[in-house]
């Protein structure tokens, strides 16, 4: 095929005008940000304040002192002057999220409010004075909190200065009323006075004109000082564009757009109750661990905890709810990631990670223990100071649903629990929620860190209350059914006793309540609650489950079950979430027929989008071989070989040359016309799934001819395409690891004669990564002509595409022995090593750093190790992969954690030459430069026994 026909090999560029950027001074940001304070202001009951119009000319300021309104005593004159103010304050604080200074004005504007009325409520004075004190107090103390004094520091205490300005003359504003009544602070402390003889003393209070007008003055220009500072607070602070793109880099976009529901009200109210009370602990362990049975209710607590601490308590930090069957989106990474955008709302996090990330975060590192402490660590530490009561909490829920199907096999799995133990040695008022099932490395991590433990009883050890709440539950959710059936079942149906019966049959488990009720919702109600009465034991969620299959496939034919079992093993075992198309596509299934599977599991399957099942329980019930299900079980192999089956046939049903309709071969990748829109038309869900993990399931599979074909036909024909959607997509780096796993399933199963053909392929990508990502079409005009002649590729793709370019004379025969080049180190590399596994490269360089590689991937892996002065010319791994050792020229050896990137303890003095590990990792010889070999434990750091010379 002659790309030509695909191609228009004609220069087409567009001409760039530079274009002005919208630069924003400091006159249109403050102009901008007045018309955002106004805007807020109008909003509240009170007349807003006005903002003068520097265009309009003011009138001459009056001398004379101003004209009283009748009937209004002087106090109330100057309340209410004070009561505007801190009105208009409040309400642009809640324009710009300045929290604190909101909550603190709506206290004292309520406050003052409440004196211009409470003149006949003669018993209320004496409180209220007091309480005037005490809120004034209070905003003074939260301008040094939650952050606020770091925003100040960057307008230079601007807005502070002028708030405490106005606060000091209020405050004596009220002192010389009450000097001028012959009121002490010792009268209103011991309460002295008589309520009769204070008011009246208050009332007819006359200070000095000039007093008054004095005060009025200092409160205007206070009032100006502050909206001045309020609205630079705005500019500099709030609407820094340039912070928000640095920090939505880390943001992470749940892919199930909503957390699982909370509670039923007025359930659980004994455990929300606890979760509070720890939280305002100050001695309690800064982890709190919800741990139960499946369905015992824990992600209903969690999600109910974060609506009690986000919205009622102001509390919450941020939320994360693992989901096994998006267990390649929602990693670990993904975690710290969602945690730390979060927290960045508090100014000083956000000050100190924008600033991190411009220097110093690679967020594509797979070294989560440095993501951790980068992220959450340092700027947590950096508002150590913040009360217990305004600390941030942060929830997760389903710690055991991290890593997928692979569970606590699974590197994320394992680096949850890594960080988990860092959280635990952070300070205590730095708060951390999480929900799980007791499995063993996260029983073995608590056993170590000593959480504060809830564990939710069920089976036999359910409690009264456990009990109540499910019967409350099933009582609001049967009043919903019986009200779509109002001829038939009565308001309280189906009575006290069955719904008795049935919270005793949950055993605890709230899985089971809810699945009963999805159950008979799903039929007739009164023929569906006999068969959820019916039922074995209690809490018995297989003989649930087992009703839900036989009342929803009563009689299914051998082609049903077989339907079923694709449809729920690819469910099971797919690595992302997918519709029910996309579905259909890959197990080559009508739509329909797929769509029908799904309804009748609907009382344990979501699938308003994507197909994903309620709870992991039901998961576990159809892989469990003792399981009753015996019929309808799920083999984890055969689901794989199934879905790798239907991604190589989707493959070679809808690749093809230029995939997207690329006109001109100029055009680059990230030039091409409405891309994203073009991607979406042209690669189909189904095909970019199958090009992304069709040898993730393929591992897992055996080497069925059938199967063998389909990757012999991807082989010769289908490899060129492929790349498109690779490139297309920016999954070049993801592609030689896609590569890899298909070699060592070949070398695997002995087909040596597809291994060949299949080891070029990574050499390929290899090679032309760069030219990959940056234009789809040169993969053939570029790529493929300087492919070595004696390659399989060439000869297999090369005379497919005569009309490129040809090589004639220079070319290579053979690939190069370069598989990689790793690029970082900015002055020559002296020394190199392997870990034992093969899967990262250590290497030492003259500018003084010490870099890990991945192997496969060719990127670096973590940020470099700093702290030699001179040349690094030694560098090895510990057969264990726990150490890395380097030694300088600068006459010491350092040892470093290869996880964390960290130095293991001090420095050791000693020019080495060479040096190596023993088999066990725990000692290090040394080849040093004064003539002698040396034995150093690495643990300890101390020479072992005498110098060999």
């Amino acid at each position: 095929m002659d790309p030509k026909s695909n191609w228009k090999f004609w220069k087409k560029r567009k001409s760039f005008r530079p274009t002005t950027s919208a630069l924003v001074t400091p006159t249109t940001a403050a102009t901008d940000a007045t018309v955002v304070a106004a805007s807020a202001a109008s909003a509240t009951p009170a007349e807003p304040a006005s903002i003068d119009d520097p265009s309009t000319p003011k009138p001459p300021e009056p001398h004379a002192p101003p004209i009283s309104r009748p009937h209004v005593s002087k106090t109330e004159a100057w309340l209410s002057r004070a009561t505007l103010f801190l009105t208009f304050t409040k309400s642009v604080a809640e324009g710009v999220g300045l929290t604190p200074l909101k909550a603190v004005c709506e206290g004292v504007v309520t406050l003052l409010e409440a004196v211009q009325t409470v003149q006949d409520n003669r018993s209320a004075w004496h409180e209220l004075i007091l309480s005037i004190k005490a809120h004034l107090d209070a905003f003074q103390q939260q301008l040094g909190q939650l952050g606020i004094g770091d925003i100040l520091e960057e307008v230079e205490s601007s807005l502070k200065d002028p708030i405490e300005e106005y606060l000091n003359d209020v405050t004596k504003l009220l002192a010389n009323i009450f000097a001028e009544s012959g009121i002490t602070e010792e009268d209103i402390k011991t309460n002295k006075l008589a309520i009769p003889v204070l008011i009246r003393r208050i009332g007819t209070t006359k200070l000095e004109a000039g007093v008054i007008n004095d005060y009025r003055l200092r409160l205007q220009t206070a009032q100006s000082k502050i909206m001045h500072s309020l609205l630079l607070y705005i500019a500099i602070s709030v609407g820094d564009s340039k912070d928000d793109v640095i920090l939505a880099k880390l943001r992470f976009i749940d892919p199930s757009e909503s957390r699982p529901r909370e509670c039923a009200t007025g359930t659980r109210s004994d455990i929300l109750m606890s979760c509070i009370k720890w939280s305002l602990d100050d001695n309690a362990p800064n982890i709190l661990w919800i741990k139960g049975h499946p369905g015992g209710g824990k992600s209903a607590i969690a999600s109910s905890l974060v609506n009690e601490l986000g919205v009622k308590k102001r509390r919450l930090g941020s939320s994360f709810f693992f989901q096994r069957q998006n267990a390649t989106t929602m990693t670990t990474s993904a975690l710290w990631r969602t945690v730390a955008y979060d927290l960045a709302r508090h100014p000083t996090i956000r000050k100190s990670l924008t600033t991190k990330m411009k220097e110093e975060i690679d967020l594509r590192t797979p070294d989560i223990k440095i993501l951790f402490q980068q992220l959450i660590q340092d700027p947590l530490t950096k508002i150590n100071n913040i009360p217990i009561e305004q600390s941030p909490i942060v929830v997760i829920d389903a710690l055991d649903e991290c890593g997928g199907l692979e569970g606590q096999r699974s590197k994320d799995r394992k680096d949850l629990i890594r960080t988990l133990d860092s959280w635990s040695k952070l300070p205590r008022n730095f708060k951390l929620i999480v929900t799980s099932r007791e499995e063993n490395d996260i029983a073995r991590l608590f056993s170590r860190t000593h959480p504060h433990t809830i564990e939710l009883s069920t089976g036999e050890k359910t409690d009264a209350k456990s009990k109540e709440d499910i019967q409350s539950f099933l009582r609001i959710e049967f009043q919903t059914i019986a009200e779509r059936y109002p001829e038939s079942l009565s308001a309280d149906w189906p009575g006290s006793k069955i719904i008795e019966d049935l919270a005793v049959k949950a055993g605890g488990l709230f899985i089971w309540a809810s699945t009963a009720i999805k159950l008979i919702e799903a039929g007739q109600p009164e023929k569906q609650l006999k068969q959820a009465l019916g039922g074995k034991g209690t809490g018995d969620m297989n003989s649930l489950y087992l009703q839900v299959i036989k009342m929803s496939f009563p009689n299914p034919s051998v082609d049903d079950v077989e339907d079923l079992l694709s449809v729920v093993g690819t469910v099971i075992v797919a690595k992302e979430p997918l519709r029910l198309s996309a579905i259909a596509q890959l197990l080559s299934i009508d739509k329909s027929a797929v769509e029908h599977i799904c309804t009748g599991l609907q009382s344990v399957m979501e699938f308003r989008e994507e197909l994903r099942f309620r709870h992991q329980s039901f998961v576990d019930f159809l892989l469990d071989p003792g399981s009753d299900a015996s019929k309808f079980g799920i083999s984890l192999g055969k689901a794989h070989e199934t879905l790798a089956f239907g991604c190589l046939e989707i493959m070679k049903k809808e690749l093809r040359l230029n995939i997207c309709n690329i006109e001109s071969s100029y055009t680059l990748n990230d030039e091409i016309p409405e891309l994203e829109s073009r991607l979406e038309k042209c690669i189909s869900p189904q095909l970019l799934y199958a090009s992304r993990f069709w040898t993730t399931h393929l591992e897992e599979a055996s080497p069925s001819e059938e199967v063998l074909k389909y990757v012999r036909d991807f082989l010769k024909n289908r490899f060129l395409f492929w790349l498109e959607v690779i490139s297309l997509h920016r999954l070049e780096n993801r592609g030689g690891v896609i590569l890899l796993i298909l070699l060592k399933w070949l070398k695997r199963h002995g087909q040596e004669d597809l291994m060949e053909w299949a080891g070029d392929m990574p050499r390929f990508i290899a090679h032309f990564r760069t030219l990959m990502r940056q234009s789809v079409p040169h993969i053939y005009l570029s790529a493929l002509p300087f492919v070595p002649e004696q390659s399989w590729i060439a000869k297999e793709y090369g005379p497919r595409y005569p009309n490129t370019l040809k090589i004639e004379e220079g070319g290579d025969r053979k690939w190069s022995a370069t598989l990689n080049i790793l690029s970082g180190h900015i002055e020559g590399v002296v020394s190199v090593g392997w870990s034992a596994d093969g899967r990262r490269i250590v290497s030492g360089s003259k500018d003084k750093t010490v870099r890990i590689w991945d192997a496969e991937t060719g990127q670096q892996h973590g940020p470099s190790l700093e702290g030699h002065d001179g040349a690094v010319h030694s560098v090895a791994f510990s057969p264990d992969g726990r150490r890395i050792v380097s030694g300088s020229k600068d006459k010491t050896v350092r040892i470093w954690d290869a996880e964390t990137g960290q130095q293991h303890g001090p420095s050791l003095e000693v020019w080495v030459h060479s040096m190596a590990f023993s088999p066990d990792s725990r000692w290090i010889v040394f080849g040093s430069y004064d003539k002698t070999v040396r034995i150093w434990d690495v643990e300890t750091g101390q020479q072992h026994g005498p110098s060999l010379e």
